[in-house]
């Protein structure tokens, strides 16, 4: 609860950087398609990345599912973000161990009528035994789904604010001073 509080100060404290705190962040920004948006903090040892993506990233559809298949699509795809390890992967010489995640769908609920695009968000915390070490992040999310096509990478970290994109074919977000 400390890191998610101290991320959002931090954010907000990085005004210049990013527009405003990162829930209020996704608020604001447009739901765009083939951008997901990744937020990246450090409070001692705990490293806790927070991503918001249009379900249409990865699911191809953003609206609940119409049949058997494409609810068996939306809980693999949830299933399968539960655990980062393949795609999502700190500096080895950090010593980060995955300590919790969790993963929600908004607007794929066949039984909540919602207007408007639905999107999947997750959550990752990490405790790292070499904080100091941890100099980036590979992020490999569209390698899994290729209808990512770009990632905004919001970072506060006790030494840096920053904010960075990566394209296609980019992976690696760069933490170190």
């Amino acid at each position: 609860m400390k890191l998610v509080l101290s991320l959002t100060v931090g954010l907000v404290l990085a005004s210049a950087l990013v527009p405003a705190p990162a829930q209020t962040v996704r608020q604001q920004e447009a739901h765009v398609h083939g951008t997901t948006t990744v937020d990246v903090g450090l409070d001692a040892t705990v490293l806790q990345v927070v991503l918001d993506a249009p379900a249409i990233n990865m699911l191809g559809f953003e609206h609940p599912p119409h049949d058997g298949q494409q609810s068996k699509q939306v809980a693999d795809v949830l299933a399968a973000m539960r655990d980062p390890a393949p795609w999502l992967i700190p500096a080895s010489a950090a010593a980060c161990v995955l300590t919790h995640s969790s993963v929600q769908a908004r607007g794929l609920d066949p039984a909540v009528v919602t207007q408007g695009h639905a999107d999947i968000d997750a959550r990752y915390d990490y405790r790292c035994t070499q904080p100091d070490r941890l100099d980036h992040i590979d992020i490999h999310l569209a390698d899994r789904y290729p209808a990512t096509h770009r990632l905004v990478v919001n970072i506060v970290l006790p030494q840096k604010q920053d904010r960075q994109e990566l394209g296609q074919g980019e992976y690696r977000v760069m933490l170190a001073p």
